[in-house]
């Protein structure tokens, strides 16, 4: 009979043992599938991140493109882009007033420069508002670039350009706009080199190159220009060689008129060396234009 009981209590007391914990587990089962579910595998952390990679931020753009446009407004070697504007607009013939045609010639040149001289708006008003305008872009995409992994050095540089391009707007020094505009530039590749471009950053490199050899030789600073052609001259040696068949015959023009330009810097001709390297950087538009038609067939 005491052995009966031994066993009874034996039974029981191991049924406590493993049964309690059992349940126990059995409600907490449901609310760790929950959390498992909601937090994303590490392979899928890897997916998001790359894609976002892939993606490149419209801040970084419009900066690109607002440098572009202020070298342009300042009648610097910017890249030319196809507009209707009165540059390259056609004029309209219209007819003076009979008043205005009966006025001497001279009259009426002097009041023709008068009236040109007041429609045309301040340049430096547009230029200011978008130096404004990239210090808010700058704000914006400075934390992404930081998170995708970019050099401190780099996001220096370019705040310290950016500062240093609106204090030269500020006094409307032209020269001096100019030159900050493509210091500003020179940080474009590296930003571009964090995402997965269609077209290799470097080509936004040769581009900063040319215009650095460009701006120097137009202040007579001609040891620069000269080290800006032989950066110039190394990074197109190296990007050349991946040029497919497609684009051979724009690489020759642009390899020509990096030839062209080097000529006219050593002789330190600053006219021919301004107008040598807008030659070179409309062929480093069409290069780039090129490759990107071809990467979207």
């Amino acid at each position: 009979m005491q052995l009966l009981l031994h066993m009874y209590m034996a039974n029981q007391l191991f049924s406590k043992k493993f049964i309690i914990p059992l349940i126990v587990f059995t409600f907490l089962l449901p609310s760790c599938s929950k959390q498992s579910a909601q937090k994303p595998a590490p392979q899928q952390e890897s997916a998001q991140t790359e894609q976002q990679q892939d993606k490149i931020p419209d801040q970084l753009k419009a900066l690109e493109d607002n440098i572009e446009k202020v070298i342009k407004m300042l009648d610097g070697p910017a890249v030319t882009k196809q507009e209707g504007d009165s540059k390259g607009g056609a004029q309209k013939n219209t007819p003076k007033p009979q008043q205005e045609q009966n006025k001497p010639q001279g009259t009426q040149d002097q009041q023709g420069t008068q009236q040109k001289q007041a429609q045309q708006p301040d340049p430096w008003e547009g230029v200011t508002s978008l130096v404004n305008t990239m210090h808010y872009e700058w704000n914006s995409y400075m934390p992404s670039a930081a998170k995708s992994g970019v050099s401190k050095a780099v996001i220096e540089n370019f705040s310290t350009a950016l500062n240093g391009l609106t204090t030269a707007v500020i006094s409307k020094n032209k020269i001096n706009s100019l030159v900050a505009s493509n210091s500003l530039y020179a940080s474009i590749p590296d930003f571009y080199a964090l995402y997965r471009t269609k077209v290799s950053p470097e080509i936004k490199r040769i581009r900063y190159y040319i215009r650095s050899a460009v701006l120097n030789s137009v202040t007579g600073n001609w040891n620069q220009a000269d080290t800006d052609i032989n950066n110039l001259k190394a990074t197109w040696s190296l990007y050349k060689n991946a040029v497919s068949k497609d684009q051979q015959e724009i690489a020759g023009k642009l390899d020509f008129s990096i030839f062209e330009l080097e000529k006219v810097i050593k002789e330190k001709n600053q006219i021919l060396s301004d107008i040598k390297g807008r030659v070179a950087l409309s062929n480093i538009e069409a290069m780039e234009k090129s490759l990107e038609e071809s990467s979207k067939k």
